[in-house]
C-alpha cells in the first residue's frame, strides 16, 4: 500500500520532516493493516459496538439544592435563570 504523505501532510496541516517521512508512511500503513484486520474479524453483532446499558445510568433530576449552587457563581440571574448579554438584535 502507497500512502501519499505529502497529500496527507496538507491535508492534516502537520510538517513532516523530510527525514521521518519513509518512517511516517511505514507506522501509517500498519496501523491501517491493522484497522483493516479488524473489520475482517467475524464477531458475533453484539461484540461490534460498545454501549451502556441505559439501566445503569441514574436519572437526570435536578433539585432546588443543584439548582441554588450552581446560579450562586453567576454575575447576573432572574427568576432562576442564568442572565447573558443581548448578542443578537
Amino acid at each position: 500500500m502507497k500512502v501519499d504523505i505529502k497529500h496527507l501532510e496538507s491535508l492534516s496541516k502537520l510538517n513532516i520532516v523530510d527525514s521521518q517521512e519513509d518512517k511516517f508512511e511505514q507506522d501509517l500503513v500498519k496501523i491501517l493493516n491493522f484497522v483493516n484486520e479488524i473489520t475482517e474479524l467475524d464477531l458475533p453483532e453484539e461484540k461490534k459496538t460498545m454501549g451502556v446499558s441505559l439501566s445503569s445510568l441514574r436519572e437526570d433530576e435536578v433539585t432546588e439544592q443543584e439548582q441554588c449552587d450552581v446560579l450562586a457563581n453567576a454575575p447576573s440571574k432572574k427568576d432562576g435563570c442564568y442572565l447573558t448579554p443581548l448578542v443578537v438584535e
